[in-house]
């Protein structure tokens, strides 16, 4: 008796340790330490990847601040990110895009003074589903956290929590990017962009 007692012991002491969820599946991470893909299809401006960082600013004829976008289809998505204003930069933008016929879905406007979330419910219509005025640290890099789960979005940023619903969040998402402003047509001499750590993980 005694030595089947020991033999089930250590089978006993196993079924006394927790076990822990599973870690959520990694559906895309970019670390910046080499070019871009192809999959950055399209983009506004001068865009440079190195030593971990995506750095931008504003270029070309064109009076429009720095845009890049990604392939990336999704629907419902965890991602987290860092990003950093130099110079006269004065916001950094996380935009969403569905298919070219759909175009805008949504955006988050990470500025100085102000953040945003923006929802496109039709091509060419936007709403703001918050704007709140913040203050943002100089050349600090800055964490954004942001779910998307069914029609609700979560962002943590700044040292807060915002929530909103809409049914755009719902669709289908087609492309991710960045973006922003950067000090205008003076290119890097104005100011800059910098992107940081880009993961997404599917949301629980």
């Amino acid at each position: 008796m005694r030595f089947f007692v020991l033999k089930l012991l250590p089978h006993l002491l196993l079924s006394l340790v927790p076990v822990t969820g599973a870690e959520p599946s990694v559906l895309l991470e970019e670390t910046f330490d080499k070019p871009l893909s192809a999959d950055w299809h399209w983009g506004l401006g001068t865009w440079t990847a190195k030593d971990g960082v995506l750095r931008a600013f504003e270029s070309g004829e064109r009076r429009h601040g720095p845009v890049k976008q990604r392939h990336f289809a999704f629907t419902e998505a965890d991602v987290s990110f860092e990003f950093r204003l130099e110079g006269k930069a004065s916001f950094a933008s996380f935009p969403i895009d569905g298919t070219r016929e759909r175009g805008h879905i949504l955006n988050f406007v990470l500025g100085r003074d102000v953040f945003r979330i923006i929802a496109h419910p039709k091509k060419g219509e936007h709403v703001d589903l918050l704007r709140e005025p913040i203050t943002l640290a100089g050349r600090d890099w800055h964490s954004v956290h942001i779910v998307l789960k069914g029609e609700t979005v979560t962002v943590e940023f700044n040292d807060r929590t915002w929530t909103a619903n809409h049914p755009v969040v719902a669709e289908p998402k087609a492309n991710i990017g960045f973006g922003g402003e950067c000090g205008g047509p003076e290119g890097e001499k104005a100011g800059a962009l910098e992107f940081r750590k880009l993961k997404v993980v599917a949301t629980p």
